[in-house]
């Protein structure tokens, strides 16, 4: 590539190749996690897969199993929304750092929401930790707080209980496209 066309051709290569990484980072701060660093990343894949299972009308079904204080279905709650699972979970749930958060200083949570708060805070060491050896334990708690913020209580139902009610609703994943 010499001479002026060849200069061009560079330019315009570098241009393409500066305007798909700014557009990237782009996505990348308008997403709903507002994690930074590694568990950030650990948290952004861990919402990827949630909504990847959340696909699954099998998985969605955990969503009429429930019910908020009302008494409606989760489902319900949703529809009244006009979200689906996939909207509801990118858009308006927002997860934060929770290092500062008394429920992390036990070591022994990943995070945790009130019903109806929209915002999740995620205890950065022990989600990363948790992401790393079991990505679907990540992800199921991802739809188990997004559950809560749909307006589910607990005890009752027991946490355990719904973690074993998402397990077994949302262990398979729809395929990527």
């Amino acid at each position: 590539m010499r001479g002026p066309r060849g200069r061009k051709e560079a330019v315009r290569v570098a241009f393409v190749a500066g305007a798909l990484a700014f557009g990237a980072l782009a996505r990348a701060d308008s997403t709903n996690v507002r994690l930074h660093g590694a568990p950030g990343m650990a948290v952004r894949q861990a919402v990827e897969g949630a909504l990847l299972r959340l696909e699954r009308p099998g998985c969605q079904q955990v969503l009429s199993d429930f019910r908020d204080a009302p008494g409606r279905t989760l489902q319900d709650a949703l529809d009244e929304l006009g979200e689906t699972p996939a909207s509801y979970l990118r858009q308006l749930v927002f997860f934060y750092d929770g290092a500062s958060q008394r429920r992390c200083a036990s070591g022994e949570i990943l995070g945790g929401t009130q019903p109806g708060s929209r915002v999740v805070y995620v205890c950065p060491r022990q989600f990363f930790e948790a992401y790393r050896r079991d990505t679907l334990l990540a992800e199921v708690f991802i739809i188990h707080e997004t559950l809560h913020s749909l307006g589910l209580g607990e005890n009752p139902p027991a946490s355990l209980e719904i973690t074993q009610r998402v397990m077994q609703r949302c262990s398979e994943r729809a395929a990527l496209r």
